[in-house]
């Protein structure tokens, strides 16, 4: 078993990733569950669980406008 730690390029959301090299798992892609950007693509050789740990604070631009 091997653990390691993503973090999404576009919103700095943070994963815990863990991978059973003793099993097969299936293919496809995990996206961040915050913006839906492509985290990794799984090639099925190993499973591999991804778990959401540290979601971002959400900061909003405000513009102010003189009257």
């Amino acid at each position: 078993m091997k653990k390691s730690d993503l973090t999404c390029p576009v919103c700095h959301a943070g994963y815990r990733r863990i991978e059973l090299t003793t099993q097969r798992g299936a293919k496809g892609e995990y996206r961040c569950l915050l913006c839906n950007e492509v985290l990794e693509t799984f090639d099925g050789s190993t499973d591999v669980a991804i778990r959401l740990t540290v979601q971002p604070e959400k900061t909003f631009e405000t513009s102010l406008r003189s009257n």
